[in-house]
């Protein structure tokens, strides 16, 4: 919910399958060791302390209240139930945050060339991995 406000529940449900598939791709460098939700929330960009998600950057995660809906959607997720069209992506970005429209999404993911674009919803680009790209993930 923190991340995709405004997205819809299908946003929301696709932010949230992009989560948990960086808990199944345990993959290096990016998603090597991720254990659970919790380690992909809080997870840093390799080689600094920088939080991937903002939510966790500007606390906005700790001040934002789920409602009973927020919490059905996390308890399916946790059970396997996935958003289609976000089954193999392993990126999300709002490139215009707190802007009333998405400015386009690029072709990779800024600060991760190992990505390539498939498709936007509202304000989030999604990415997968560029083919080689965590066999781990994409069998």
């Amino acid at each position: 919910m923190a991340e995709a406000l405004g997205e819809g529940v299908e946003g929301m449900n696709m932010v949230g399958t992009v989560v948990a598939n960086r808990v199944e791709a345990d993959c290096a460098p990016d998603f090597k060791g991720l254990r659970n939700i919790r380690h992909a929330i809080y997870q840093t960009i390799p080689g600094t302390d920088i939080p991937h998600f903002e939510p966790v950057l500007n606390g906005s995660l700790y001040t934002q209240r789920p409602k009973e809906d927020d919490l059905r959607r996390a308890r399916n997720l946790l059970h396997g139930d996935r958003e289609p069209r976000s089954r193999m992506s392993l990126w999300f970005f709002n490139p215009s945050p707190g802007r009333e429209y998405r400015a386009p999404c690029t072709a990779t993911m800024p600060r991760s060339p190992m990505t390539q674009f498939v498709y936007a919803h509202r304000n989030h680009c999604f990415y997968v991995g560029v083919p080689g790209y965590c066999p781990e993930f994409y069998r």
